[in-house]
């Protein structure tokens, strides 16, 4: 795929019981964590040739019935959820499981210890199709998909297409107005996974982009509380993607079709979606009426900005109040 529809699509996109995961699936772990891989068909009516992998943890003392499905946003995988912004704080999936949450954090399709198929195999909506036969997997359990930046599009998506899927969104790092004139410099910086020193050995075909070595830091970080240490490690764990090439994919014209509470949550400096023309990140209320004319009048829609914060906000060192506050909305959802 040329740097030029990388851009297109990237722009277009922008305690569950063991015993309920389908037959097939393998588990692997021990203590309070096990690793899932769960078939699944590139879409509906393919074959199950495929996987979708992740860590499945469950809460620590009190259990809330309610499953967080967590999905990275692009150039990331699973790990971005176990990660710690600030060494001395938790994950967002120890906070999440310390308040009583399960959580199942994936690899999309294409990333991670997911199936990673030549680009030609990916249909339209496979990224979401693949995630919502994970979600069917898990069976009755009330369940909240958390996302960051691509990921957060995706979960919007299965509301609109799969609206049985879903109990709740919290969509950080997206926006219904993000910054059009940023995303399109963003895109420059992205070349083929065989071209990355990190990717080149796993042979994946040029439908598979990443960004460049070294500007990770300038697209996602927010200076000030973006430790070195972190963003070093970031740089070290690339992930490729394929995007969706479906034309409707992530069109804030669906959003009203969204039937769920929905909470929006952007970093005060996030680039991609901050600024003139784009999104208001100067208060959670100025964001909130951004979001409103979007979405349906009668809907659970709150937005939340943490200050001091950039794109990747689990990556920051404001995590920890930004996980008690999640914390705060699932509990009253």
């Amino acid at each position: 795929m040329s740097r030029t529809k990388w851009l297109t699509a990237g722009i277009a996109a922008m305690g569950l019981v063991l015993s309920g995961v389908v037959p097939g699936t393998a588990v692997a772990g021990t203590g309070g964590c096990k690793e899932l891989e769960i078939p699944v068909a590139m879409s509906a009516g393919r074959p199950v040739d495929a996987k979708i992998s992740g860590t499945w943890c469950r809460p620590r003392g009190r259990d809330r019935g309610v499953l967080q499905v967590l999905i990275a946003g692009g150039g990331y995988d699973r790990n971005y959820w176990s990660w710690r912004g600030d060494p001395r704080g938790p994950s967002y999936v120890e906070a999440m499981n310390r308040a009583g949450y399960a959580t199942f954090a994936l690899d999309r399709i294409g990333t991670g210890k997911s199936s990673a198929p030549p680009s030609s195999a990916f249909a339209p909506d496979s990224q979401v199709s693949t995630i919502h036969q994970v979600l069917r997997a898990f069976g009755e359990r009330r369940i909240v998909l958390v996302g960051n930046s691509l990921g957060s599009t995706i979960s919007r998506m299965i509301a609109v297409h799969h609206p049985e899927d879903v109990d709740g969104l919290i969509l950080t790092g997206e926006s219904s107005t993000p910054n059009w004139p940023v995303f399109e410099q963003l895109g420059a910086d992205y070349i083929t996974a065989a071209q990355h020193p990190l990717l080149a050995g796993r042979g994946l075909d040029d439908g598979y982009g990443v960004l460049r070595p070294g500007v990770r830091r300038k697209w996602f970080y927010w200076g000030p509380t973006a430790a070195d240490h972190v963003v070093a490690r970031d740089e070290a764990n690339p992930e490729p993607d394929v995007y969706p090439s479906d034309p409707e994919f992530g069109s804030v014209l669906l959003n009203r079709k969204i039937k769920v509470p929905v909470l929006v949550v952007v970093g005060e400096h996030d680039r991609l979606i901050c600024g003139q023309g784009a999104s208001d990140c100067s208060s959670s209320a100025a964001l909130l009426a951004g979001e409103r004319p979007y979405y349906a009048p009668a809907l659970d829609l709150q937005a939340l900005v943490v200050p001091d914060t950039g794109h990747v906000l689990n990556l920051h060192r404001t995590a920890l109040v930004l996980y008690r506050q999640l914390a705060r909305w699932a509990d009253q959802h």
